[in-house]
């Protein structure tokens, strides 16, 4: 019995793919005793919303209560927005224009309600700004870096060319790097490259800490670009990371794969480009960099505030407008755009793809759906803020299956009948036809010298003398991001109260170590902390910062070139992995790999056959279930070989980057019509 699956399945509707979220939330409502007066009152919100949706039109009555609501809480005004946009035609128009002229003559309007007000209005092509509330904004909310943006975005959408020695004044002020260069946008498109004041842009915006981003988006705005190669191109996008920062923030294992995939998928002679866009609010790398002459990582510097835990719901409209911009400029023409995750960034490429009438290709999984309820199948009970985040990804779920032309999964056919009992939808042929399943992949056979392999455990790493002999006992290897969902804390536990802290060594590689953020921070202080209390661990336990995937690729060869009587061992200690980069990679190499049970790891590690899956939920189980497959199944030295050697052939047979590529271009190619070859 699973709560969560049978209640889905019940109210689905094939026909209004927002109704799932609206009603979860009203069950939530009648059997939660906890929901404070502010919640309930949202959840009534959404209930009146869900009763609009029901409509054929919006009566200036429903406008008006609309608008009332906007502003007081950022998933009920996206929901607010997009029920406007979806009824929005040339009668509503008269209404909303006159809804909206009000309440901008109120001119005390909440600057939450204004900035969602202001992006219905470029939505809409609704020009309602008089110059006079053009200027009083602009100077009510200079500090508002949100608001800033949005006037300037509006500005530039209608024109608005009258402000030049205003907008000029906004450089000089202590704006973040984003905000100037949409300023320096605004001030091109307005008035053009040629008559830009260059030295007091530079003035004002090039530092010694962006010099090498100012330089190559002022390359880029002065050049005119020709991307007409004859061939299928395709946008990429990851939003989380930087190709050059894997492990480090929110970098994970996606960085790697797309810029592999994307290196080799470019190869391809049906290919003319890959682009691959990501947000960047880090100024101090290339604002193009090339990788190859076909394959392009695209860092957009859009303005988001870091201060919201979910920045993208209310910025979505924006991201969409400003990628779409960007295409124009950079004469980028993608005939299909592939996104990856349920999140607002995502849904606002995907509807871009739409308004441009270009194929739509959506990696799905079942997060957070498997998260909402507990071990034994019943409604977990989440507050308020937990639960609306997730039905938000919910409802962006069941949008994008909707919309999309393809759909891909992570892994194979055992992954593929979960991804059916989370999503009803699949039960119509019709949207069952659009998904194929296609793991990941990792370049095999890079070579690598000797002589660097040598090289990198002394000198790359930077060990001191006390820590050579580190690598003179077996190892336990876990490489990736910092985050408590990858279980690194987990693991230091396990390790330091089990036999392996006998045995073996533990070696976690990841995070900035330089700039670490809150949560990065926050375990590295663990980290510390447990050491200092048990210190007959300090020099068996080794914590190093992200590394680029080559250095990766060399760490784990320089550790399993010495042959030692027990397993080096790759433990992902994650809650779940929807595949895992970075166990391929350590497969590939021939480490023993233990993962986790819950997600798709399953589709490739079979237990005690090439490695062994092991719940991860918890300390306690990572290092009983790791202590059986190491010292209680009486597996000898020959017995770990052949356990290794079967996960090196896994990769190798089915997961090369060359081999999954092919799969992940065939799948593109048929959503064009084109024959494929391969």
């Amino acid at each position: 019995m699973n709560e969560f699956i049978e209640f889905r399945n019940h109210i689905y509707d094939g026909e209004n793919h927002y109704i799932y979220p609206l009603l979860y939330l009203e069950t939530y409502l009648n059997k939660n005793e906890t929901v404070n007066s502010q919640e309930k009152r949202w959840i009534e919100e959404i209930q009146w919303i869900q009763r609009i949706e029901s409509k054929n039109n919006l009566t200036e009555e429903d406008i008006s209560g609309l608008c009332s609501f906007l502003g007081n809480n950022p998933y009920i005004d996206r929901y607010i927005v997009d029920t406007i946009l979806k009824f929005f035609d040339s009668d509503t128009k008269e209404k909303l224009e006159k809804r909206i002229k009000y309440l901008i003559s109120q001119r005390e309007n909440n600057p939450q309600k204004l900035y969602h007000i202001l992006d219905i209005c470029i939505e809409c092509t609704m020009d309602v700004l008089e110059d006079s509330d053009l200027s009083f904004m602009l100077k009510k909310y200079s500090l508002d870096f949100d608001m800033i943006s949005i006037l300037l975005d509006y500005m530039d959408r209608f024109n608005r060319d009258g402000f030049k020695d205003c907008i000029y004044k906004l450089l000089t002020l202590e704006y973040p790097d984003n905000i100037k260069y949409q300023i320096l946008n605004l001030l091109v498109d307005l008035y053009s490259m040629e008559k830009l004041d260059s030295s007091f842009v530079k003035q004002n915006i090039k530092l010694d800490k962006n010099k090498f981003f100012f330089d190559s988006y002022m390359d880029f705005l002065n050049t005119e670009f020709l991307f007409d190669k004859s061939g299928l191109s395709i946008l990429q996008s990851m939003f989380y990371g930087d190709f050059e920062d894997s492990g480090k923030g929110n970098n994970g294992g996606l960085a790697v794969l797309l810029k592999d995939l994307g290196d080799e998928i470019a190869k391809d002679n049906r290919v003319s480009y890959v682009f691959t866009i990501t947000i960047t609010q880090e100024t101090n790398k290339a604002f193009i960099s090339y990788y190859g002459n076909e394959h392009l990582f695209i860092r957009l510097p859009i303005y988001l505030d870091q201060t919201y835990p979910d920045p993208f719901v209310k910025r979505e409209l924006f991201i969409k407008r400003y990628i779409g911009n960007f295409l124009i400029k950079a004469a980028m023409n993608p005939q299909v755009f592939h996104i990856r995750y349920l999140d607002n960034a995502s849904k606002a490429v995907a509807h871009l793809s739409k308004e441009l009438e270009k194929k739509l290709v959506f990696t799905l999984t079942p997060d957070p759906h498997r998260n909402m309820f507990d071990e034994k199948g019943y409604l977990k009970k989440l507050g308020f803020k937990e639960l609306i985040e997730k039905l938000n990804k919910i409802k962006i779920g069941d949008e994008l299956i909707y919309i999309s032309d393809g759909i891909l999964g992570i892994g194979d056919e055992v992954v593929k009948k979960e991804l059916q009992i989370y999503f009803p939808q699949f039960i119509d042929e019709q949207t069952s036809v659009k998904l194929r399943m296609i793991g990941e992949g990792i370049q095999i056979g890079k070579s690598i010298h000797a002589k660097d392999i040598d090289l990198y455990s002394y000198e790359f790493m930077g060990l001191s003398k006390t820590k050579r002999d580190f690598f003179e006992r077996p190892i336990v290897l876990n490489v990736g991001r910092l985050s408590v969902l990858k279980g690194q804390m987990e693991l230091l536990k396990a390790w330091s109260n089990s036999k392996l802290s006998v045995t073996h060594n533990l070696l976690i590689v990841g995070g900035d170590l330089e700039k670490p953020n809150k949560e990065e921070k926050m375990i590295i202080d663990f980290f510390t902390d447990h050491v200092e209390k048990h210190p007959e661990l300090k020099d068996r336990f080794l914590h190093i910062g992200a590394m680029s995937n080559d250095h990766i690729r060399l760490l784990e060869k320089t550790i399993i070139k010495k042959d030692l009587s027990l397993p080096h061992i790759y433990l992902c200690s994650s809650l779940k992995e929807e595949f895992g980069i970075a166990i391929l990679e350590a497969m590939s190499k021939g480490f023993l790999t233990i993962g986790p049970i819950k997600g798709g790891v399953k589709s490739y590690i079979k237990s005690g056959e090439n490695g062994f899956l092991i719940d991860t939920s918890n300390w306690e189980s990572i290092a009983i279930e790791t202590e059986k497959c190491i010292f209680d199944l009486g597996l000898d030295k020959n017995g770990f070989n052949k356990i290794q050697e079967q996960g090196k052939k896994t990769i190798a047979d089915n997961f090369s980057m060359e081999k999954i590529s092919s799969k992940f271009l065939s799948f593109y190619l048929s959503l064009e019509g084109e024959e494929d070859e391969i």
